[in-house]
């Protein structure tokens, strides 16, 4: 018998070009998932959970991919040379296996990965490297500019790509010592102060424009060395102003004088009382007066009708000792962070779901948790601070850590009608707390080992909306306590500090 030895054809050399084409596959997506698994690591390294979400199930598949791959591919190649000799043929379809398997692997990254945000611009730094933030407003419906206030200036930004818009100089040797919480009808309000002076001159700025509207000086309040939160208010057509001996209105668009109250009044036991902080909607103007004695101190809460300036009504703080912190978190419903001199004293949030009835005291340390309503000692806004603390209905959303952690790693709701401590997630380090739409709000995780993380809660009960783990966010650039604000289709991240990070980062 004669064996024949010429090339095997048919049947056999198609099952052996298919192998190759499913050997040239699995070498394509090792190289796919090579590729997409380390690149996905912001600076190169990380480690077990500080890798971004399916980082590390991507690049075991790479290596396993790589070793099997490869010697299935000679194998493979190696058969069908047997049934058919050359070498054209075989590359040919090695290269067609790679490239069927770039798109399957794609989709298959993307399930591992989950949904992403990704760097899409970044304003230039800020110049002088000296000056920093000191709040931030947003103008327009679905926040379209973004106007971020400076020591030195304001600088207003496209929310949508990061140009320059328009920029207002602060007076010469004047530096930001207040501005109002919100804009209203388009009209922001700033008050400057020359160093270790009161905080006198202030400000209607047209934010579509830059436009200085008008400009008033006043009594300030305090000596100025760093910006001072709540001393200017914007409600309906009306901005007022915090003086030294109480309050001052204007007409918001003009600043024409409305009305003036004097609330500085010393009583029989020479107790002194000192307009603190002031907050304005719907109508109603509410000014905090601290007071001071020689063996202690107390405080009120005085509202004013805006339009006239007479009082509406007078409520005493539950204070016995000089508070050290006030800062109101809410305006509807009224909702105060205040903190006594004495250590046994009133540490909480106080809110007032009844204007003319008691707070509701939600103390910020207790058994379970320590509130975090502040980012802390981080270089952050001073004029507006950048709160890890939103109200939202009638539930608190505040940041918070477990006892013996250093830093925030979840977060609490508490409702505001009882201060029932209603609902947690556990997150992981805080970076950055907001609103996102009605009944929402959106957390971001510290990108310090390029791991940072979106997540939106429902603030009724806290729970996680989309994916469970939160959207990765791949880029490091923002820093602990920066504002973050929602922009159309657009996270907008404000920094504090603009030199060592961008001013403002758009993330898509």
């Amino acid at each position: 018998m004669v064996e024949d030895s010429r090339p095997r054809t048919g049947r056999g050399a198609v099952w052996a070009g298919l192998a190759v084409v499913a050997a040239g596959a699995a070498v394509g997506l090792a190289v796919e998932f090579h590729v997409l698994g380390w690149t996905s690591i912001p600076g190169g390294e990380c480690g077990g959970d500080d890798c971004p979400e399916g980082t590390v199930p991507t690049l075991l598949l790479a290596f396993l991919l790589t070793f099997v791959g490869f010697g299935v591919l000679a194998r493979a190649i190696q058969s069908f040379t047997e049934r058919r000799p050359g070498k054209a043929v075989p590359a040919v379809l090695t290269v067609a296996g790679v490239l069927l398997a770039l798109w399957p692997g794609r989709q298959a990254y993307l399930w591992m990965r989950g949904p992403v945000l990704d760097a899409s611009w970044q304003a230039a730094p800020d110049r002088p490297a000296t000056v920093r933030a000191q709040g931030v407003w947003t103008v327009g419906r679905d926040a379209p500019t973004v106007v971020r206030v400076r020591d030195d200036a304001l600088v207003s930004y496209d929310a949508h790509g990061g140009d320059r818009r328009w920029t207002l100089r602060a007076p010469v040797r004047e530096s930001v010592c207040g501005m109002s919480e919100r804009v209203v009808d388009g009209v922001g309000l700033v008050a400057f102060a020359r160093y270790n002076k009161p905080c006198d001159t202030v400000w209607g700025v047209d934010t579509r424009t830059g436009r200085k509207l008008w400009e008033r000086h006043i009594n300030g309040v305090a000596q100025f060395t760093s910006g001072s939160d709540s001393l200017l208010a914007a409600d309906r057509d009306v901005a007022v102003a915090l003086t030294d001996t109480g309050v001052r209105a204007y007409g918001l668009a003009d600043g024409r004088p409305r009305w003036s109250a004097d609330l500085d009044r010393k009583h029989r036991d020479g107790e002194a009382c000192a307009p603190s902080v002031v907050s304005a909607t719907g109508g109603t103007t509410t000014v905090v007066l601290t007071c001071a004695t020689a063996d202690g101190g107390s405080g009120r809460l005085v509202t004013l009708d805006n339009t006239t300036g007479k009082q509406r009504g007078s409520l005493a703080l539950p204070i016995e000792s000089p508070a050290d912190m006030v800062m109101v978190l809410c305006a509807d419903p009224f909702t105060l962070l205040l903190k006594e001199r004495d250590r046994r004293g009133v540490a909480a949030v106080l809110a007032y779901p009844d204007p003319h009835g008691d707070p509701v005291q939600i103390p910020l340390t207790g058994d379970d948790e320590d509130l975090k309503p502040l980012p802390g000692a981080y270089d952050t806004f001073e004029a507006r601070p950048a709160l890890w603390a939103t109200v939202s209905g009638d539930t608190l959303v505040v940041a918070a850590a477990k006892p013996g952690a250093t830093s925030a790693d979840r977060v609490s709701g508490y409702a505001l009608r009882d201060g029932r401590h209603l609902w947690h997630a556990d997150l992981g380090e805080v970076a950055a707390l907001a609103p996102a739409g009605r009944g929402r709000v959106a957390v971001l995780g510290s990108g310090l080992l390029g791991n940072g993380r979106l997540w939106t809660l429902d603030t009724a009960h806290g729970h996680r909306i989309g994916e469970d783990d939160g959207t990765t966010v791949r880029t490091d650039r923002y820093a602990t306590g920066a504002q973050l604000l929602r922009a159309g289709d657009t996270w907008v991240v404000v920094n504090g500090d603009g030199t060592s990070q961008p001013p403002l980062l758009g993330l898509r």
